[in-house]
């Protein structure tokens, strides 16, 4: 019988496996986003009269009887060059709804729904691994806490790992090059493992956090600690007859600060309520905390200037959180840096897997069925993404959540049924992921439209990733020790 902590363990590396890898691509949530609405006009810049208009063209879609919390616009920003606007709401018969519209950055006009399926599915997995709020926030964020506390015992434990950071014996057996590699990325990636798990462990546990600081800081008092954090709270005011004057303050803003800075996000709170918060946040690539809030009162009314250059060292420190964590200071270099490090980190958790499998088997112990799990959740998810992004192109969104988690699950289930044909499942769920992913690339480039800009980037980058995963798998076919070994090992008794 397996022991009960392996279990455990394989379980805590399979999260972990799973946020390290989405995590890759939550990097480019933005830019898929795009790509799925590749009919999406374009702009660099809005104007103070578009965003009004897209803000009261949203308004005028709400349930009767509803009760507005918010109103948001979305870019245009470098990663996202098209204009989104966001309705929540309370419908009259209780039940929340969120909705999402694509905008004429010229006009204000409503162009139609965003469908974002996908980059929602790859978030939420990675921030909360799709599970209800608060408690998916919760267990990343206290993955987080885990992982760094691995990240500084693995320093202390190991007295020589700065002095072996380039000790790699690939002319040795496959389980020693493979443990070196695994060591070495684990020491090259280090300042980028502890800032990754020190920030998303705080904001996963950002809730908690508030709550501590509230009983600790201010008696209990949520409302003061929430204000010392994310700056003006609504207050009660007078009813307003319209929405707030955004463009007003929009164009106030472009009058006096001459910086040229981007709005990325503008949030109407409580539209109809004088005392409502409005807060557009704008995007300073010359410092690392690089949003700040312009806060008004939904009157109209300028309060403060929130976060940003000039703000106490504390609030500095935390605004820095998000950037560090996502990867969303400067640029592109920075991106493209972030999301091979976030590669690293996947494949060093599943290397350290192998190398543990292999031990085991070594010392006579060896776990068959484990390994397959471990193996199936891995190639399974890639499996499972790929059917997601095929079935986003094809406008089938609503499908995405139930085939990811369709193909995920069954290759787990294929994988446990045969343990000693792994090897050959791996490699067919490789090459089956590679197939969905071009013919998402196809049908985005055919029928959507994605043959310009962002939209035809993103199908490009489709197209390697399902490319590279086809020749992973040819390789480990044409290994010596592949294909025919494993094919034929499996009428060995499981």
């Amino acid at each position: 019988m397996i022991e009960s902590h392996s279990i455990l363990g394989l379980t805590f590396a399979a999260l972990i496996y799973i946020v390290s890898l989405t995590g890759a691509f939550t990097l480019f949530v933005e830019e898929i986003a795009v790509w799925e609405n590749a009919d999406a006009p374009t702009a660099e810049r809005v104007s103070a009269q578009a965003y009004q208009a897209a803000l009261e063209n949203a308004y005028g879609e709400r349930g009767e009887g509803s009760d507005i919390h918010s109103l948001l616009t979305f870019g245009p920003t470098e990663f996202a060059p098209a204009l989104m606007v966001r309705l929540n709401e309370t419908l009259a018969n209780g039940e929340e709804r969120h909705t999402d519209w694509i905008a004429d950055p010229r006009t204000g006009a409503l162009l139609g729904e965003a469908d974002t399926p996908l980059s929602h599915l790859i978030e939420q997995l990675h921030v909360a691994l799709h599970l209800p709020a608060p408690w998916g926030r919760y267990l990343v964020g206290l993955l987080g806490v885990c992982m760094f506390s691995l990240v500084i015992s693995g320093i202390l434990a190991h007295p020589t790992i700065f002095k072996d950071a380039f000790k790699l014996r690939f002319d040795r057996n496959r389980r020693i090059a493979w443990t070196d590699l695994h060591n070495r990325l684990s020491v090259w990636g280090l300042p980028f493992h502890l800032v990754l798990t020190f920030t998303g462990g705080f904001l996963g546990l950002a809730g908690l956090i508030i709550g501590a600081v509230a009983m600790l800081a201010y008696d209990g008092d949520r409302e003061r600690a929430l204000v010392s954090l994310q700056g003006p709270q609504p207050i009660e005011g007078a009813q307003l007859a319209g929405l707030p004057p955004v463009g007003q303050m929009v164009r106030q803003i472009r009058e006096v600060r001459e910086d040229g800075h981007p709005i990325e996000l503008i949030i109407v709170r409580h539209p109809h309520n004088s005392g409502g918060i409005t807060a557009i946040n704008m995007l300073d690539d010359s410092i690392l905390d690089s949003r700040y809030s312009l806060i008004f009162r939904n009157s109209g009314a300028f309060v403060e200037t929130y976060g940003g250059e000039g703000a106490p060292a504390g609030l500095r420190a935390l605004a820095m959180l998000q950037p560090l964590h996502f990867g969303t200071f400067g640029g592109y270099p920075i991106k493209f840096l972030y999301f091979v490090m976030a590669l690293a980190l996947t494949w060093v958790t599943s290397s350290g897997m192998k190398i543990w499998f292999s031990r085991r088997e070594q010392q006579g112990r060896a776990v068959p069925r484990m390994r397959a799990a471990w193996h199936g959740m891995t190639a399974g998810l890639t499996l499972g993404l790929a059917g997601a992004t095929l079935a986003s192109a094809a406008g089938v969104g609503e499908l995405v959540l139930p085939i990811c988690l369709a193909a995920w699950i069954a290759a787990i289930a294929a994988f446990l049924l045969a343990p000693f044909r792994w090897e050959t499942f791996y490699s067919v769920a490789l090459i089956a992921s590679a197939m969905l992913l071009l013919g998402a690339a196809g049908i985005a480039t055919v029928t959507s439209g994605a043959t310009t800009g962002l939209p035809a980037v993103v199908s490009i980058a489709v197209l390697v990733i399902a490319l590279m995963l086809a020749g992973f798998a040819l390789r480990r076919w044409r290994r010596d020790d592949s294909f025919a070994h494993w094919v034929a090992a499996g009428t060995q008794p499981g």
